[in-house]
């Protein structure tokens, strides 16, 4: 516990006094949602990975006869670890990946990003594809983690989908995650999937639902026909948005009655009063993927582990800051890593050691 602090609502207060002192201050060369939305998806993962610290791959064999894919940067041998959870549709080219990349490169801190299947290298052996819920492998990949670099803080990092992931698995496991866990970053997940979808489908006439489903689509027609009579092959190829889609795969895939009860289900947004580790929650009130009125400001409030930053603009995962786009700075890295460290320096380990559960 961080000095003069006896509780965790006092530590909280107090890691939120210092946050607060780096307010975000938007871009003036990309004004508007959209344009801090598409630019890290367009010029900067373009750019990103020009002079990015190079990350060395690992494949590890899931209980369920699959695999999965990670990227590993390895830093001092008594540093943390942090695993990033990317979002939906992310690649090895991902533009959060190289950004957080550098940050822990220059910390010495050892930095993994685990791929959702399908998401990685290569398609999947199962008939499985990632979803909000799906929280099995990010569960299996922290066990493993906190197995492997026994004695080191371990830390996760969120983004959107895989935010939603991990706040969902925290909620899940409530005081228990704290075995696996010392403390969490979520950036951008969708709190209410069923109140925002109908926003989000009209934006930029469906533009952003298209972009995903464009690349989703191939995807599950691969497991269709690897696995026939799993999925409705007509349904997948004139799925056009979330609820075509969602409905005609993930629903069933998932176990769920079709894509508003996939989204109702799975949602983080109903899992957040259990989160007992503390966690970063990083959202704009303009994020067009989320309804400023679905922000979970009186759950964040009266929870001691949920640390809310809800500033009014940034869009979805972008928060560009900067004097010109050669000088541009991202606030929810920077916002991230000084949380990380504060964790580190009013101490994270009010949990049981997994060191002492395995001997």
């Amino acid at each position: 516990m961080m000095p003069g602090a006896t509780t965790e609502q006092e530590k909280k207060e107090a890691v939120l006094a210092e946050l607060a002192c780096y307010p975000f201050k938007p871009a003036w060369w990309l004004p508007g949602r959209h344009c801090q939305t598409i630019w890290g998806a367009t010029v900067r993962k373009k750019l990103g990975h020009f002079g990015a610290p190079k990350l060395r791959r690992e494949r590890w064999d899931t209980p369920d006869g699959d695999f999965l894919d990670l990227l590993f940067l390895d830093g001092s041998t008594t540093a943390p670890v942090v695993v990033l959870f990317h979002g939906m549709e992310g690649t090895p080219q991902s533009y959060y990946i190289p950004g957080f990349a550098r940050h822990f490169k220059r910390m010495e801190w050892t930095f993994s990003v685990m791929f959702f299947r399908s998401c990685g290298f290569e398609m999947n052996r199962t008939a499985t594809l990632y979803h909000l819920g799906a929280t099995e492998d990010p569960a299996f990949v922290l066990r493993n983690l906190r197995e492997r670099y026994r004695g080191r803080p371990l830390f996760a990092i969120g983004i959107s989908l895989g935010g939603n992931v991990l706040a969902k698995w925290l909620g899940e496991q409530g005081r228990d995650a704290r075995r696996w866990l010392d403390a969490a970053v979520i950036v951008s997940p969708p709190f209410d999937p069923v109140a925002a979808a109908p926003r989000f489908h009209r934006e930029l006439f469906g533009l952003y639902a298209r972009h995903f489903v464009k690349t989703l689509v191939p995807k599950a027609l691969d497991v269709s026909r690897r696995f026939p009579g799993l999925l409705n092959e007509n349904e997948i190829r004139k799925a056009c948005d979330f609820y075509s889609f969602d409905t005609a795969v993930t629903a069933p895939m998932a176990g769920y009655r079709d894509a508003e009860d996939y989204w109702r289900h799975t949602g983080c947004g109903r899992f957040l009063q259990g989160v007992a580790v503390p966690t970063l929650l990083i959202c704009a009130a303009d994020d067009q993927f989320i309804l400023p009125e679905c922000l979970p400001h009186k759950i964040a409030g009266d929870s001691p582990y949920l640390y809310p930053l809800f500033p009014k603009k940034g869009g979805h995962v972008g928060f560009v800051s900067g004097p010109a786009p050669c000088l541009a700075r991202y606030w929810y890295e920077e916002q991230a890593l000084r949380f990380l460290k504060a964790q580190l320096r009013y101490g994270t380990r009010d949990r049981q050691s997994a060191d002492d559960m395995h001997g």
